[in-house]
């Protein structure tokens, strides 16, 4: 059975998970599971394939996949573990996401009513939303995409410290702004902008383990040209500021 159309059978659990060492393998799992990665970073290969989770990765673990784990830098997760009646066809697999509030509304919903009384329909209902969502963002990431979308993308990603970055990275691609903008947030599920800004936060998040590197040596080298707007984006976006952060 597609994803799409998954009957549950059981919530095995509403897990909000931090990994206690580097390395680990998942073998014979009797569940699926469907969550978010909420923070760190982590690769997982699954044999035929291997991805990446990091901050805001949604992600789904079909029962079948065994995988292998390395995680880069310790985080949390929050998700679900279920069965199904059927076996599912769809693939494992995992999707970078701009905005996270509803998918993780969900899950911190469901959380909360786990174990209480009437919990248990209620958490089946917030579990089936959450499918609803993935299955609409996987089938929107994975159909064909504008080649000119993602050469601009590729470009961005060779040149996202450098000033006009994405106004020469539109040029290049002969769209409008407009049009470029729409198409970019139905390719990728962010806006340009805010993807070179994750883009040069989790450079800064690199940089900043440089001890001899200042925060506003690190603000400039990622493409910031005002310490302080850097230092709101990144606590905004990581939850602390980059001093915290780089005494953490």
């Amino acid at each position: 059975m597609d994803f799409a159309h998954v009957r549950v059978k059981e919530i095995c659990n509403v897990l909000r998970y931090t990994p206690s060492t580097r390395h680990w393998v998942a073998k014979n799992r009797k569940n699926h599971i469907v969550g978010i990665q909420l923070s760190g970073e982590a690769s997982h290969d699954l044999g035929y394939q291997k991805f990446v989770l990091s901050r805001n990765c949604i992600y789904f673990f079909n029962q079948r996949d065994d995988y292998e784990v390395e995680v880069q830098e310790i985080g949390e997760a929050l998700s679900f573990h279920f069965t199904t009646y059927e076996e599912i066809d769809t693939d494992s697999f995992c999707i970078p996401v701009g905005s996270r509030e509803e998918i993780l509304g969900i899950l911190q919903r469901a959380e909360q009513y786990r174990g209480r009384a009437e919990g248990d329909l209620m958490t089946m209902s917030f579990l089936y939303r959450l499918l609803a969502e993935l299955a609409r963002l996987r089938e929107k990431t994975y159909f064909p995409k504008d080649r000119r979308v993602e050469a601009a993308k590729d470009y961005m990603d060779a040149h996202f410290c450098e000033k006009g970055c994405l106004s020469e990275a539109i040029a290049q691609s002969g769209i409008t702004a407009r049009r470029f903008s729409t198409l970019f947030k139905l390719h990728f599920d962010t806006t340009p902008n805010r993807y070179l800004v994750m883009r040069r936060i989790e450079l800064a998040k690199q940089l900043l383990r440089v001890e001899s590197l200042s925060v506003s040596q690190v603000a400039a080298d990622c493409g910031f040209l005002d310490v302080y707007y850097f230092s709101k984006l990144f606590k905004r976006e990581v939850g602390v500021s980059p001093t915290t952060w780089r005494r953490r």
